[in-house]
């Protein structure tokens, strides 16, 4: 994603450190099989110290990627004005992000469910056949083996695990709702045996019964009305579970076909029918009419929880803020020039407003800290969850803001050798309070100021990894490197293609007995390996290299082979 010919007029160390940010999405979706729970494929080989390195990058990596976008976005507002601006970032995002989403993504979908049943016939043929003494067997998270309908997997969760209620980190659904989505009336029924509550939300305070009156899962809304589901509950956009079977044929499949779900929806109205019957019997229906506005507010919901994007998010995410940039800069250009104090945006003292604001919106994710998270949340629908947009919109903004103060050659990170130490001594607490709810309750009993703590921590550890990064780069890669600029080049298409080879591979090892760290070792090293040779073959110097990063020329030096750049 080059951003100003000629290299000269760059600043090669944040382009290095943006691409940086970018191959770190590689490692962190190839950790992800390998620490228990949440991800498309979940190995039963787990790290630990995998969970905490995912946990550490995600709390700052794309924070860090949009505060360098802005500023990026601002110096190529100064060389080429608003008209160069918007014409060079369609050509460089919105056209990319248009041919992945047509190419790519329909790619990705297939493995996932290729790889999905991969898995769901691992761990049918370990419930169904003995093993030898010392044979490991595959063990997927609860979610995984309650979307299958595995009852034997279930019995590993008794009455007293921890994760009945709890929703996975990925989709945010509980274990019911997963149940529910996949029509496991058994599955749900043992859940429910287990102590699970069938109120429990998911992360946009959806419950199972929501899940199962929007599909007409009949029999399972009967175990969920039997342990007391409420079917007064309102959704995070006003629905009541009766309201959700209100939604059309259309709107019905096509969340089915998001899911990758067989839909017959004529069998689902007869579903629909059955469960009002059911809701009827208990005379709260009637009470309960769908208000004008709720398929409207249903809609949005759907459409912000629609995974069009899915890794791709980040480019439709900078597609909504570049047009913020370009708004808010001509309507500017209107206005009286006001110029604050350049030291409202250099360490330490830029910490006074920017933490308190970035609280604001962090403390929003998670569903506002009641399920388990650390960072900000992800949003890869069609619309931008509005928090999370805000959110990074602020790390864009301060990025334009830095360059419209400072310029292009002031150092950013000048007092990296403390942010970046420092950062390291708040994330343990920011894990802490985010994850385990015992030790940081013994710490703060207060819940209130518990939860200001926790958003406290997450905001404070991305700011200081953002400005310890920027002063490590600053300081290292103070210039240009052709390895460096290579690797800068090739990050854009690395991250763009690199998902589907890493759930593949997540799905091939799974029947290798190896250690987690070793799997993700190999799937890292020989994923990025086969995808810098895609690049050298078949992109750099094609009209896919061009569209991606501009115009890559071959040098010839005196005496020698031609050298490509």
């Amino acid at each position: 994603m080059s951003d100003l010919p000629p290299p000269s007029a760059r600043r090669h160390d944040l382009d290095a450190l943006r691409s940086f940010a970018m191959l770190l999405g590689i490692g962190l979706h190839a950790a992800l099989a390998y620490i228990g729970f949440g991800w498309i494929v979940n190995d039963g080989q787990t790290s630990t110290g995998l969970r905490w390195m995912l946990n550490a990058v995600h709390g700052f990596r794309m924070p860090l990627f949009f505060l360098l976008s802005g500023f990026f976005t601002a110096m190529l507002w100064k060389k080429r004005g608003i008209g160069g601006l918007l014409k060079h970032r369609f050509q460089r995002i919105a056209l990319p992000l248009i041919l992945a989403c047509s190419i790519i993504t329909p790619t990705m979908w297939s493995v996932i469910n290729w790889a999905s049943s991969r898995e769901a016939n691992l761990i049918q043929a370990s419930a169904e056949i003995e093993r030898n003494p010392g044979e490991r067997a595959p063990s997927p998270d609860i979610w995984t083996v309650a979307s299958y309908g595995d009852l034997e997997g279930l019995a590993a969760y008794g009455s007293d695990s921890d994760q009945l209620n709890v929703p996975d980190p990925m989709y945010g659904v509980t274990p019911l709702g997963w149940t529910a989505i996949r029509d496991q009336p058994a599955a749900a029924k043992y859940l429910l045996d287990a102590g699970a509550d069938p109120n429990a939300r998911y992360r946009d305070q959806n419950t199972p019964l929501h899940t199962a009156c929007f599909f007409g899962r009949a029999k399972l809304a009967g175990y969920l009305l039997e342990a007391g589901a409420d079917v007064t509950i309102q959704s995070g956009v006003g629905e009541r579970p009766a309201d959700s079977m209100a939604h059309n044929q259309q709107i019905t499949e096509s969340i089915a076909s998001m899911l990758q779900l067989p839909l017959d929806f004529e069998s689902v109205k007869v579903g629909r029918d059955r469960i009002r019957e059911m809701i009827a019997d208990q005379e709260t229906a009637a009470a309960n009419p769908v208000e004008a506005s709720q398929p409207f507010l249903s809609m949005i919901q759907r459409l912000q929880d629609w995974p069009l994007f899915h890794h791709l998010w980040f480019l439709w995410f900078l597609c909504w803020l570049i047009a913020g940039f370009a708004a808010v800069t001509s309507v500017l250009e209107f206005l009286p020039k006001i110029r604050l104090p350049a030291m409202l945006f250099s360490v330490p003292l830029c910490f006074v407003w920017l933490v308190p604001l970035t609280m604001l919106t962090q403390s929003q994710m998670h569903s506002g800290g009641t399920v388990p998270g650390f960072g900000p949340d992800t949003s890869i629908g069609l619309i931008p969850v509005p928090h999370v947009l805000l959110h990074y919109a602020i790390f864009f903004g301060f990025g334009a803001m830095i360059f419209a103060h400072h310029g292009a050659d002031k150092k950013l990170g000048t007092h990296w050798f403390v942010t970046l130490p420092l950062a390291f001594v708040v994330l343990p607490f920011g894990l802490i309070f985010a994850y385990d709810t015992q030790r940081s309750t013994e710490l703060i009993a207060n819940e209130t100021l518990r939860l200001f703590v926790m958003h406290l921590m997450q905001v404070l550890y991305a700011w200081l990894m953002t400005f310890g990064l920027l002063g490590l780069f600053e300081t290292v890669l103070n210039k240009e490197r052709y390895w460096v600029r290579y690797l800068s080049d090739s990050s854009y298409w690395l991250y763009l293609v690199h998902l589907p080879l890493i759930i593949a591979g997540q799905a091939l090892l799974l029947s290798v007995d190896l250690p987690a760290i070793a799997k993700f070792a190999l799937l890292a090293g020989i994923g990025t390996t086969i995808l810098l040779a895609t690049y050298a073959l078949f992109v750099r110097y094609t009209p896919i290299g061009t569209l991606l990063n501009g115009k890559r020329a071959r040098i010839q030096r005196a005496g020698s082979e031609p050298l490509r750049t």
